[in-house]
Formats: structure tokens, sequence, C-alpha cells
């Protein structure tokens, strides 16, 4: 053999042998069989009992006779049926023989992978409890009705002192001109006292909701209703020492209030209030004037000029206060709410039905005046001024119901509080449904949303949700949560956080859209994650590069997605995430029972939450990200030095 042949057999030796040592020392991780995705999720929480576990591999496997061993939280072997695979034996599953209760569940899995050897970890998840029509619900316009009968108590009791004051000096004239006339008692005291039970219930439904009393002078809704409490506790003192006319400046205290706190002081600060308070005293007035009226003409029935007098300046003072009511009644609509929504919002629709209510009013109020034209037809104004009273009570009922209820396009609401320490952010998708999700102390904040339908640069159309929710914790249960409306498919309600895993359970649903439920793990207390966002971004990049399999969906009523496998460079992969330079406006680190490091991402300006795993060399081993109308979940492989 020559001594070019041999040198050439040497060097083509030497190739293979460096061309072994590569392959040996790059092999990617998936050189044993790899956990992609499971059902249910790790560390996640489902609202009904799973029929099945899955797992989802990238490669296939042998389960054993044990491939899927199932615990609860005390450490009970549940019965699992026989592990069976599919897709080419890259996904394995096996279901319960029986219902899973409510609580937390570990599952451990043991597989063969192709090269031989046997692959073993476990996972956890939580089952919640399944919510019922017992639920609180609020929609995006929502209604408290509890605020509603209580509001219209402050309103009944506001009209009956304001109004009595009013018809007061016609009935103080006839008594006058003759003395024999039976006292038509003062309103101003009982109606006071029926306003300051209505705002007391207010108060109390308040700092209930918050939780604490201390929003009763530290939140501007508080301080409203504790003026308005002063102003007719004020308006009672002075009534029953006989000064009426510093009971009037009382009562008007209250009446401002009021216009403070309206919803149109909220589309125009300012004016908008004053054209409330106006509206609000004049319907008082007049409501009241013809409740003391209605008094007087029954006690003094027998003496008919008593009567056509009293009925006579209450006509007068009605025609007046009813243009007024008109009027800006029709400023403050036009105001709050599209004349297109009039008749397909909620909101709009109780207003048709306040102008239907005014329209039969005003009716019953002219065929009363036209009755006092005849002496002889005096007797026909009985029935008719009373039609019209219980009409105008009606009309205060409706009206307790607009003030409570969210306005169209319903940004009128106030935001939710400030939160107090970290805020954990979550987001998940149930069916069309975009949820996000912010925990804090005491507090949680649910933001819905849907995907946008036609030109994306058109105002945003509104849109009506519903949303039914609880907390348990992962043994005991809960209760449903208070929630209220805080903005566009805003959510807000109070929430005590156990140390541990919380059961977040959330069923949400769109005019036009697939609802669905959905519960989260809401591990507490958290701890901030700035840091170690940082480092595993870090870690990640150096790796050079990696293997994303990666599942994607728009719509989870529907069937798991199949995974895709992408191999990019980590540079590129990270380029296109939000936490690309290592931050984010919310990272927290949650606690976990296995020691595996994760972090909760919230990005609340794009409506976008990441959940993140981290391997044991602090990269990136797995993502879940919810945006306003996607669920991406992505596992990631890396390729490992020293061989497989």
């Amino acid at each position: 053999m020559s001594t070019l042949a041999r040198r050439l057999i040497r060097g083509l030796v030497l190739l293979l042998v460096l061309a072994a040592l590569a392959g040996a020392g790059a092999g990617v991780s998936s050189a044993h069989p790899t956990l992609l995705f499971t059902v249910p999720g790790s560390d996640t929480a489902v609202s009904d009992p799973p029929q099945a576990i899955t797992l989802m591999f990238n490669e296939p496997v042998t389960p054993g006779a044990a491939a899927i061993i199932l615990h609860d939280n005390a450490g009970r072997e549940i019965p699992m049926g026989t592990a069976e695979t599919v897709r080419d034996g890259r996904v394995l599953t096996a279901r319960p023989v029986g219902t899973l209760a409510q609580g937390t569940y570990t599952v451990r899995w043991r597989v063969t992978g192709t090269d031989g050897d046997l692959v073993e970890q476990d996972f956890r998840f939580a089952v919640g409890l399944a919510l019922t029509g017992d639920g609180s619900e609020v929609e995006g316009q929502s209604t408290s009705w509890t605020d509603t009968v209580l509001r219209w108590l402050l309103f009944l009791g506001l009209a009956i002192a304001l109004g009595g004051l009013a018809a007061e000096r016609v009935t103080t004239t006839a008594r006058t001109e003759n003395p024999a006339l039976p006292v038509v008692r003062s309103p101003v005291v009982p109606g006071a006292l029926v306003g300051l039970v209505g705002v007391l219930g207010l108060g109390a439904a308040l700092a209930g909701s918050a939780g604490e009393v201390s929003v009763l002078w530290q939140g501007r809704a508080g301080l409203v209703l504790l003026t308005e409490a002063a102003g007719l506790v004020l308006a009672v003192a002075v009534a029953a020492a006989g000064r009426r006319g510093w009971a009037a400046a009382a009562l008007v205290l209250v009446v401002a209030a009021e216009g403070l706190r309206s919803h149109a002081n909220v589309a125009a600060p300012g004016w908008g209030g004053a054209v409330t308070a106006v509206h609000l005293a004049a319907a008082a007035i007049w409501v009241g004037a013809l409740l003391h009226t209605v008094r007087a003409v029954l006690l003094w029935w027998g003496e008919r000029a008593a009567v056509r007098w009293v009925l006579a300046g209450y006509t007068r003072l009605a025609v007046w206060t009813f243009l007024i009511v008109v009027a800006t009644g029709t400023v403050s609509a036009l105001l709050l709410i599209p004349l297109a929504a009039l008749f397909s919002t909620t909101y709009g629709q109780l207003l048709v039905v306040k102008l239907v209510l005014v329209a039969a009013a005003c009716g019953w109020a002219l065929a009363a005046r036209l009755s006092l034209r005849t002496p002889k037809r005096t007797a026909l104004v009985r029935p008719k001024i009373r039609a019209e009273s219980i009409v105008l009570i009606a009309v205060l009922a409706v009206s307790a119901t607009l003030v409570s209820t969210t306005p169209s396009g319903s940004s009128q609401q106030p935001g939710p509080p400030p939160p107090v320490g970290p805020v954990l952010s979550l987001g998940a998708l149930a069916g069309q449904v975009g949820v996000s999700v912010a925990a804090s102390d005491g507090q949680l904040v649910v933001r819905l949303s849907t995907p946008r339908r036609g030109d994306y640069y058109a105002p945003e159309p509104d849109q009506d949700f519903t949303l039914t929710g609880r907390i348990d914790t992962a043994e005991t249960d809960g209760a449903a949560l208070s929630l209220l409306g805080c903005g566009p498919g805003c959510f807000v309600a109070p929430a005590t956080w156990r140390g541990g895993d919380n059961v977040l359970t959330l069923g949400a649903t769109a005019q036009g859209w697939q609802g669905g439920t959905v519960s989260l793990l809401v591990p507490w207390p958290t701890r901030p994650g700035g840091d170690d966002l940082a480092r595993a971004v870090a870690a990640t990049r150096a790796a050079g590069d990696l293997t994303v399999y990666e599942s994607v969906t728009s719509d989870t009523t529907g069937p798991v997605p199949e995974p895709q496998r992408l191999d990019l460079p980590a540079d590129f992969f990270l380029a296109q995430e939000p936490y690309a330079d290592g931050t984010a406006p919310i990272a927290v680190r949650l606690p976990h029972q296995g020691g595996a490091v994760r972090l909760a991402l919230g990005y609340p300006a794009a409506g976008m939450n990441v959940l993140l795993t981290l391997d044991k060399a602090g990269r990136i081993g797995e993502e879940t990200l919810t945006d306003t109308k996607h669920l991406v979940t992505r596992r990631f492989l890396y390729p490992e030095r020293g061989g497989g």
C-alpha cells in the first residue's frame, strides 16, 4: 500500500471518529423521549373532572404495566385503566376508573423510549368545581339590583322631602285662607329618614364589596355617600326644629352629591354632573309635590274649593318641573348613549321604559287638569292623580335602575381599585373568549376579550360579556365571587387568597362567540421574579440553538392541535417574544412544590400573559402564552454536550 493510500485511509478514519464524537457531543435532548404536552396541563386546574389523562411525546414510546399512576393530595393512589398509545405511539392515554373529586392530583408516568431507556417524571393538576347558575353573574352592561333598590329608597325619600317642601307653600296658603282645614303634616322628616335608610344601605353594600369599612372615607364613592348621609341627617335636624329653608339647603347638598356621582359627570366632568343634579332636583320636586298634593286632596276632599286650589298650584309647579326634566334628561341621554344603541342595549331599553312612563304620567296629569276646568268634574280628579303618583313612583324606580346600570360602552364605569402588593398575572382561553387575570392582595380583576371582526382600525364595537366565578382551595370549598363591572370587559371582585394553591374557576360568555369555563391554579404568595426572568433569557440565548414544539389554538372547545416542530436559533426565537430584553411590566416567581422555577409575566397594555417553567439549567423549558384570541403552548429542547 502506497504512502498516499495509507494517509487517505488514516484521514478517512479520523473524519469518521470526529463525526462520531460530534454526534455524541451535540445530540439534542430528544435522544430520550421528552414529554411535550399533557391534558390536563401541568400545574393547571380544570373545572370538570377529566375523562382521561393524556401525555404527548416527541417520539414513540412503549408503556409499561404502570405507565400512568395517579395520586390524590393525601398520597392515595387513584385506580386507573390500562394505558394505551395512539398516533404512532407518541400519545399515551389512560382513563380514571371513577370520577375525580375536587382536589389536587399528581400524575407519575413511566415509559420506555426507542433507545430502550426508561424515562419517568411527574406533574400535577387540580380539579375545581363546575360553575352553576348560583354563581355571581355580571354582564358588560351590568345592573346591581341591590344598589337599585337602595337607590330607589334614596330617590323616593329625597322626592318626598324636597317635593313636599315645595308643595307645602300651597297647602300653607290654603290653610291661611281657611284655618278650619285639617293640618297636612310635613313630609320632610319622614322623607329624609327614608332616604337615609337607602344611603346607609348603599354604604354597607360598598364596604361589604370592598371588604373594609375604610373605603367609605378613602374612596370617592364612599365620600359621596357620607356627604349624602350628612345632608339627610342635617335635613332631619333642621326640619324638626322648624327651619324649612335650611332643610331645603341640606337636601340640595344631597342632590349635588348625586350629580357628582352620576354617569354624566364621568362622561363630561363638571357640566355633566350639573345637568344630572338639575334633572334630579326637578324630578324630585315633581314627584314629591304630587305625593304631598294627593295627601292634601284626600284629607280635604269635602272642601272642593281647597281641593281645586291645591291642584291648581301643583299643576303650575308640575308644568315647569316637567319641562326641566325633559330638557335635562334629553341632554343626559344624548351624552351617555348613541341613538343607535337605544333599543339594542340594556341601558337604552331602560331609558325607553322611563320615557314611556313619563309620557304616561303626563297623560294622567293632563287628564286631571282638564277635569279641573269644570267644577262638576272635580270628582274625577282623585283617581287620575292617584294614577299619576303611582306612575311617577315607578319612574323613580326605573331611574334608580338606570343609575345602577352601566351605560352603553361601559367605559363610563370606574376602573378597578389599584392593586395592593405584588400582582400575579395569568391568562387562559375560554372557548374563543380571552381571559386575563390579575390577582393581588384582597382583590381579583378579570378582563375578557374577543377577536376583532371587520375593520381593525374602526372603533371597537360594544361587546356584552357574562362572567361567573368562584375560588376554592385544593382541599376545601370556597365561595362564589361577587363580581362588579369596572369597564369594557372588566370585572373586579374582593378575593381572599389562601397560602398554597387556590383554584380559580371562571365561566365566560360573549354574545356572538363561543364561551366556556376555565380553571386556573393561583399559588400564593408570590415573590418578585424580574431577576429570574433576566437570567432565564440570558441562559436561553446562550444555548445557541433550540427545538420548539408549538401548539396554537383560538378555540379551546375544539380538539387539541397537533404540535409543530421548529428548529430555530435561540436569538431569533427570543427576538419574537415580548420578554426578549429580559424584562416584563409584571414578573413574579411562583411557589412550586417540586422545586422547578415558574415565572408569571403580565403585559396589561397588550392583553398578554406568559407562564414560563425553567429547566434545571435555568433556561426556558415550557411556555404558555395567551393573548386576546390565542392560546400558545410551547416545549423547548436544547442541544446537550457530553452525549445522550
